[in-house]
């Protein structure tokens, strides 16, 4: 049976374990797909790597969605890169997708968009050439 709002070939697999909550849960996803978070191979989890222009803006990013985590209870793989994080959210009991996963990757794009996340184009790398000023 296909999710509902979502298209045939996404087959999120949710730790809901009543209807109303799988409802719940099509529809958060599907708003989290469109806004650029990605199933894991699995499909049992949250997957979005986040850009900002500054080291320093990744670390304060972490920080904030770690305390939320501790405080949520609810923890997540993350991974700082130089100008990116990656963040991966699932439940492990019982295994799925499960509210505090949309809580928290919605909190998330909260935070990444007061930080002033960027487009992942506008990131420049060590090895990339310095960006023309105009």
């Amino acid at each position: 049976m296909a999710t509902p709002n979502l298209s045939p070939s996404i087959q999120p697999k949710y730790a809901a374990s009543t209807p109303d909550e799988t409802k719940q849960l099509a529809a958060e996803t599907k708003t989290l797909l469109d806004n650029s978070w990605s199933l894991d191979g699995e499909q049992m989890g949250f997957t979005k790597t986040f850009y900002f222009k500054t080291y320093t803006k990744c670390q304060d990013f972490f920080n904030m969605v770690a305390i939320r985590s501790k405080s949520a209870n609810h923890h997540s793989t993350m991974t700082v890169k130089f100008r990116s994080v990656y963040i991966h959210w699932t439940t492990h009991s019982p295994p799925g997708l499960s509210a505090k996963d949309t809580m928290m990757a919605k909190y998330c794009d909260e935070q990444a968009k007061m930080l002033g996340a960027v487009d992942e184009s506008q990131v420049q790398t060590c090895s990339s050439a310095p960006a023309p000023k105009s």
